[in-house]
């Protein structure tokens, strides 16, 4: 091989490991975008309602974590949502401001690291947005704990937001 050919075959390969790079990085970003539509269509489908719509944005993930923050009419909050064996999101929690705090989620069982990457992803992401949207987020009073099964007490449009029983804190508008 000359010198020439050489440099030729080096171009080549440096091109299909850029081209193998920006591929590989394509397939995950629109996983994780699914993932996002995924989590917006779950709170949607659970507490979106006709004459109140929710608004789901942003949304972050860290493996099988992700934090949603959320409006709805004049309200908002954010959302812990865990992904299940099954690879379905399942929402562990509702809160305001505490879900922008590493030690929160290290508290509901979230690897430290994790945690932090989650929280700092989050605040990094409302900050971008207009600021009475992001005042919203933390307008959420308490902690909610979202039973596995009934999704927050929301089985039903119009019903009671959450059971008496089903979580601490002042009444919330989901």
């Amino acid at each position: 091989m000359n010198l020439h050919t050489t440099q030729r075959c080096g171009r080549y390969l440096l091109r299909i490991a850029a081209v193998a790079f920006l591929v590989g990085g394509m397939s995950i970003a629109p996983a994780v975008a699914d993932d996002a539509n995924d989590i917006r269509a779950l709170l949607a489908q659970t507490w979106d309602k006709p004459d109140n719509r929710l608004a789901v944005d942003p949304v972050v993930i860290v493996e099988g974590n992700a934090l949603a923050s959320w409006t709805q009419g004049d309200r908002g909050g954010r959302a812990l949502l865990r992904r299940d064996d099954g690879g379905q999101w399942k929402v562990v929690l509702c809160s305001g401001e505490p879900l922008r705090h590493a030690s929160t989620l290290i508290a509901t069982g979230i690897a430290e690291a994790d945690a932090h990457a989650l929280a700092d992803r989050l605040n990094e992401a409302e900050s971008k947005l207009p600021a009475e949207q992001a005042r919203l987020f933390s307008t959420f009073e308490g902690v909610v704990h979202v039973a596995e099964d009934d999704h927050h007490g929301h089985s039903t449009p119009g019903g009671n937001d959450a059971p008496a029983d089903n979580h601490s804190g002042k009444h919330h508008g989901h």
